[in-house]
């Protein structure tokens, strides 16, 4: 976590702001560098924005037509059609010409000058009125260099006209843009110059002789032939480089259109989003769904992960009434309409069975001395005083920090918690975005202890994803329903208590009294779940009871009852593997102390050997697809559970079974 060098006191007054509203140059680069993917998906319903020019990235897909996603090819082609128009401008200006020689014919009168070998050829030809074979010198545009300035044209326009008329807002800049430069381009192609020479460029296209055209260009341009140079030698240039672009997703030399710098404040949003999106994604693993562009913002989430037995989902620019259950609390009186409406800029929701849980980050583009930035946080505060929500506040302030990371914290005595992160595009550092992360999941109820488990979760590497993921979906649903169950009145849990242990009286008493709160607590939210919910919870909760269970009575013993001496990381998956293996008289390191373990504490290993071979199935039919993004019916849960819990064939049943005379001297 982010620590300031020393505790950062709090200040009353008003603070100065520094640079407020704008990055540096280099911060502007490094943000748009990073967020690109979603950045080029934003399309503004506001105000208009200057269009500027900035070099970005390139693409060389395709030889012609770059096979970029359509909202990256908008801003792209926005760019070029713009500059294009430029160069068309001073082309229309001061085009070049060439003369040409062609025959015809003259009725009554030498009119242009006498073709003298046809006309001689043709002495004998009888004609009224009489016919003069003559020469005409004809000026003509279609040079190379003004076919390739059709060509271009054409290019463009094509590329504009291919963007949907659904992807804008009809209000946004972009839409207006598009609009004109579509209007000037179709001008462009009515002259002269370019109408009489689109013929030529079509047959340019149809044969795919771009690089012989543009040879050809270059040539003349080298040799002098091109009366007035400058305009076409910059198109020939422009089109060499797009023809020359590099890969997706590297600085190269395509030029794009972006917003100057009036967009940093909403470039600094989007850059905190997609980073605390990353972030996320590192602690709970790939999103169920992700954004593929942010104009859908307004229709819900933009990124949704399995958490527990629930969903953490995070918003951009949502309103305050959709991020809570009960709506907001402050509405006009008569003469106006609705209620006081907010959007916060980044919010997370979580719905478990510990019910829904909200964390507001507001990222804002604002540069202060060595202080905490206390108006936003006064402003979150604000957020959360007009929603009805039931839970303390958490939320974090986002704040621009250049060559520092500092960060404070405040805390309320209702377990509300308020975060302010200082930070930098340049450093490229995600620290201050996993802290973030870390108080984002904390919407789903998740204590320090879980999130303990959940950071030395991620740090697995010698199992397969699928494992890590289920080790991690369980611990934060066996959390959530223990956070849950503080709520539920004691009777209702009593008799669920009284009725697990009357079913498990044979070995009830051989249970740790942790593991016997895990089952109870994942049986009453298994039970009172409605038929058509998730069950994904209470099935991870009673396969978090079982591998408890192996853990207390095996590995822990095997270790000597020294549980700093193991590895804490290891999952169920990888227990049964090496259980399996010390059974079997397999030698590894991590195999030995169970073999020595039994050595002296014996053991029906034949029995241990099938309830192995039924676990690693359990994982593999009921925990690990309940960990993932699986909906666990009622039925599949009811079948788990038997499995796991039936008092005859269950496999906690058996192992307790199977382990009596070892779990008689041995410490649990």
């Amino acid at each position: 976590m982010i620590q300031p060098a020393e505790p950062a006191p709090f200040v009353d007054e008003t603070d100065e702001e520094t640079g407020g509203g704008q990055f540096t140059i280099r911060g502007r680069q490094s943000a748009i560098n990073s967020v690109l993917p979603l950045l080029v998906t934003y399309f503004a319903d506001a105000q208009t924005w200057s269009l500027e020019v900035s070099k970005q990235l390139a693409s060389s897909r395709d030889d012609v037509l770059d096979d970029l996603a359509t909202a990256a090819r908008l801003r792209a082609s926005l760019a070029a059609a713009e500059r294009l128009l430029g160069i068309l401008g001073e082309i229309g200006a001061r085009p070049t010409f060439r003369y040409t020689q062609t025959n015809a014919e003259s009725v009554g009168a030498i009119r242009g000058r006498l073709d003298l070998p046809r006309y001689i050829r043709e002495q004998g030809r009888i004609s009224v009125p009489r016919r003069y074979p003559v020469r005409l010198v004809e000026r003509e545009n279609a040079t190379p260099e003004n076919v390739l300035a059709a060509y271009a044209a054409h290019w463009i326009s094509r590329d504009l006209e291919s963007i949907p008329d659904s992807l804008l807002p009809p209000k946004s800049p972009e839409k207006r843009d598009l609009n004109r430069l579509r209007e000037g381009l179709e001008r462009s192609l009515g002259l002269p110059l370019l109408a009489g020479t689109t013929p030529h460029a079509m047959e340019v296209w149809r044969r795919s002789s771009l690089p012989v055209l543009l040879e050809q260009v270059e040539g003349r341009l080298d040799a002098g032939h091109v009366a007035s140079p400058e305009p076409y030698r910059e198109l020939a240039e422009w089109i060499s480089e797009t023809l020359r672009g590099q890969t997706v997703a590297e600085v190269g030399d395509r030029e794009w259109s972006f917003y100057d710098a009036r967009f940093d404040t909403k470039l600094f949003e989007i850059w905190c989003l997609y980073e605390l999106a990353k972030a996320l994604t590192k602690l709970l693993g790939d999103p169920e769904t992700s954004a593929s562009s942010l104009a859908a913002r307004r229709k819900g989430p933009l990124y949704e992960w399995k958490i527990g037995a629930g969903k953490l989902r995070l918003y951009f620019q949502a309103s305050l009434a959709d991020l809570s259950e009960d709506s907001t609390v402050w509405s006009f009186k008569a003469g106006a309409t609705g209620k006081l409406r907010g959007f916060p800029d980044i919010a997370v929701t979580a719905d478990t069975v510990a019910g829904h849980g909200l964390v507001i980050l507001d990222p804002k583009l604002r540069r202060r001395p060595n202080r905490a930035p206390t108006e936003e946080l006064y402003k979150l505060l604000g957020y959360f005083g007009n929603l009805k929500h039931p839970g303390p506040p958490l939320g974090v302030i986002f704040y621009y920090s250049p060559g520092s990371r500092p960060y404070y914290k405040l805390t309320s005595g209702e377990n509300g918690e308020l975060h302010a992160l200082g930070l930098d595009p340049e450093t490229g550092s995600q620290a201050a975005f996993e802290v973030a992360a870390e108080i984002a999941i904390k919407a789903a109820a998740l204590q320090d202890r879980a999130l303990e488990a959940v950071r030395s979760s991620i740090q697995k590497s010698q199992d397969s994803p699928e494992e890590n993921t289920a080790a991690l979906q369980q611990i934060i649903a066996v959390e959530t329903m223990r956070s849950a169950a503080k709520s539920v009145a004691p009777a209702g849990l009593s008799s669920t208590s009284k009725a697990t242990s009357t079913a498990l009286r044979s070995i009830w008493g051989q249970l740790s009294s942790q593991t016997q709160t895990m089952i109870v607590t994942a049986e009453y939210f298994g039970l009172d779940a409605p038929p058509e919910a998730d069950h994904s919870g209470p099935l991870l909760g009673l396969a978090a009871a079982f591998e408890l269970t192996l853990h207390e009575h095996i590995f822990i013993p095997a270790a000597g009852g020294n549980t700093t001496s193991m590895d804490t990381s290891l999952t169920l998956g990888r227990q049964l593997r090496i259980l399996d293996d010390a059974l079997r008289s397999r030698r590894s390191p991590e195999s030995e102390p169970i073999q020595r373990f039994f050595q002296h504490k014996p053991a029906d290993v034949r029995q241990l050997l099938r309830v192995v071979r039924d676990a690693k199935r359990m994982n593999r039919e009921y925990r690990v697809p309940a960990a993932h993004a699986y909906v666990i019916s009622q039925s599949t849960w009811a079948d788990g559970r038997e499995f796991i819990l039936d008092a005859r064939s269950g496999i906690l049943v058996r192992l307790i079974k199977s382990l009596e005379d070892v779990a008689s001297s041995s410490p649990i």
